[in-house]
């Protein structure tokens, strides 16, 4: 996949918003922006291969690890990580609710797309894509960027950041009432073992594989409950399909 300059990456970026009177940046990438009286953080990355020889349609972007990202740990700021696919004048998202957590957690993190979403989608309108561990991602044209950062909490569904962190601290009050049992699977290293199992349609295996990985945890998790889970990804992994 053909990509651009980090420079001229950005440069399209601040052409493309930069008749809006409310629109003001900042230097460097990751970079501050503010728009229509909101601020994010942005991270613009080329969207290539990930040379995968099994599964040619694989795209990503790479995250390093980064003293820069501590400024972003620490604000009640939405990160966003923009993929940029210069062959079709495409942009992708992944859910900035999730993409914290995420940083520094080891010397690249990966972030998937796919080339066929990229490269066939309505330009006029935001599309949806789910990935294999069921993650969300928002394929988009390029010249969408000020309704994209308009809409950006119906799309992935939060009210605003600091909205998110107090229904995450809910969710994790819920969790330690009731410690025994789990709603997903959201363990990579997990994930990329039964992933596979499950693209092959052995469902039954991959519930086994769970019990085995957290025999020592959620001792309260049925036969039932490891089912539902593993389901719920074997039907999600039908739309990357």
């Amino acid at each position: 996949m053909r990509k651009i300059l980090a420079k001229d990456l950005k440069l399209k970026f601040v052409e493309t918003l930069n008749e809006i009177e409310s629109f003001s940046y900042k230097d460097g990438n990751p970079f501050l922006i503010q728009i229509h009286e909101k601020e994010f953080f942005v991270f613009l990355k080329n969207i290539s291969s990930a040379y995968f020889k099994k599964s040619p349609d694989i795209t990503r972007v790479q995250l390093p690890f980064s003293e820069h990202f501590n400024e972003i740990f620490k604000a009640k700021i939405p990160f966003i990580i923009l993929g940029y696919d210069v062959e079709n004048d495409s942009m992708v998202s992944w859910n900035p609710g999730k993409i914290k957590d995420r940083l520094n957690a080891k010397n690249n993190v990966s972030l998937y797309s796919r080339h066929s979403l990229q490269s066939n989608f309505e330009k006029n309108k935001f599309n949806s894509g789910f990935l294999k561990n069921g993650e969300k991602i928002i394929i988009f044209s390029r010249t969408k960027l000020e309704q994209f950062f308009k809409i950006l909490p119906e799309l992935f569904e939060f009210n605003n950041y600091e909205n998110n962190n107090k229904k995450n601290e809910v969710n994790e009050s819920k969790l330690k009432l009731n410690p025994g049992k789990i709603v997903e699977v959201t363990d990579f290293k997990l994930l990329n073992t039964i992933n596979p199992v499950i693209e092959n349609n052995r469902v039954l295996e991959a519930v086994e594989l769970c019990m085995k990985y957290y025999e020592n945890e959620f001792k309260e998790m049925t036969f039932k409950d490891w089912f539902k889970i593993v389901n719920n990804l074997y039907k999600k992994s039908k739309f990357d399909k």
